[in-house]
């Protein structure tokens, strides 16, 4: 018999394989390997989670609704990648996930492990800008990644991060989202998600990577009217109406291991033909804060090592590293 965790996660794995319909106490006892009893005690335990689960004498237990968690046993039984998220750390709250992703690098987590908390209190962006992280909405999330890659490569995984959440909205959703460089995705211009990589390296290769990526799922109107520096909206409010975190989080991991597969095999060059086609910006002119400087100009293209090329009106071109764009035309 495994541990107490791992009991209560076959029987809610054996629970929702027959969802709407009763599996006795003593089928679920004798595959599991415990006492009726102590299935009985573990139903109990699933129920103060949220499950809703029938009893009744004779027939044994239903499972017949599931809460809006990111708990494991919503989220392994059906994850469908090779080494992205087996190793999965969820938290009902937490300060940060890439804090916490960070910890665990440290402590030598395995590569692919995935931080998720239902509720950030100290959830940040870039420049340690603050996130608003509404507990039970979003899904905010860190990945580990353990390949050894030059220091300015491995930044490049934002872009696999930004990429990949895109394609899950847009073919998941059909919605119309677009990626404003460096690390935001939006929906009509504005933002649902960001994205913020943090490398830890020895000289000239990185010892790993934290892609943490805040989404705005079931987000209000009313939640999303905050100090925010831009106009910020949520998958449910661009659909209409509520959807599962359970599947943005599944689709987008397994969309995250393909294109960063890509990536590591093919580099960035041949992916940036869809990021720039997934881009805000591009044609237009922009405006870009890097430090001191304010640099205005037309977004050209991403180069293969990840910089933004803008072209100024003299014709003269430049590429910039990082920044932070205050201005579209046309649109922020």
């Amino acid at each position: 018999m495994g541990s107490a965790k791992s009991t209560q996660l076959e029987i809610l794995r054996l629970l929702r394989e027959k969802e709407g319909s009763f599996v006795s106490g003593a089928a679920l006892a004798e595959t599991v390997g415990i006492s009726r009893p102590g299935v009985w005690k573990h139903v109990n335990r699933l129920k103060q989670k949220g499950y809703e689960v029938q009893s009744r004498s004779g027939l044994g237990y239903m499972l017949v609704a599931i809460p809006d968690s990111l708990a494991p046993g919503e989220i392994l039984p059906d994850l469908a990648t090779e080494w992205l998220g087996h190793s999965y750390h969820y938290l009902s709250t937490v300060g940060s996930t890439n804090d916490y992703a960070l910890l665990l690098a440290a402590e030598g987590a395995p590569h692919g492990t995935l931080v998720v908390a239902e509720q950030q209190t100290k959830g940040r962006g870039r420049l340690d800008r603050q996130w608003i992280s509404a507990p039970n909405r979003g899904i905010y999330l860190s990945l580990l990644l353990k390949t050894p890659l030059p220091i300015r490569v491995a930044a490049q995984s934002a872009y696999i991060g930004a990429l990949a959440l895109v394609k899950t909205l847009r073919e998941t959703f059909e919605l119309a989202a677009s990626i404003k460089w460096p690390n935001d995705v939006l929906i009509h211009g504005r933002k649902v998600a960001g994205i913020l990589t943090e490398t830890q390296s020895d000289q000239d290769f990185s010892r790993f990577s934290v892609v943490g990526i805040g989404i705005n799922v079931n987000h209000s109107i009313q939640e999303m009217d905050g100090p925010f520096r831009y106009p910020a909206t949520s998958i449910a409010m661009e659909t209409g109406f509520a959807v599962r975190r359970q599947k943005v989080l599944l689709d987008f991991l397994a969309r995250f291991e393909r294109e960063y597969e890509r990536f590591l095999e093919n580099g960035l060059g041949p992916l940036l033909p869809e990021i720039e086609g997934y881009s805000e910006m591009m044609g237009k002119t922009i405006r870009v804060v890097c430090g001191n400087r304010e640099i205005t100009g037309v977004a050209h293209s991403i180069s293969n090592e990840g910089a933004l090329l803008l072209l100024h009106a003299d014709g003269s071109r430049e590429s910039v590293w990082a920044g932070d764009i205050v201005r579209i035309e046309g649109g922020i």
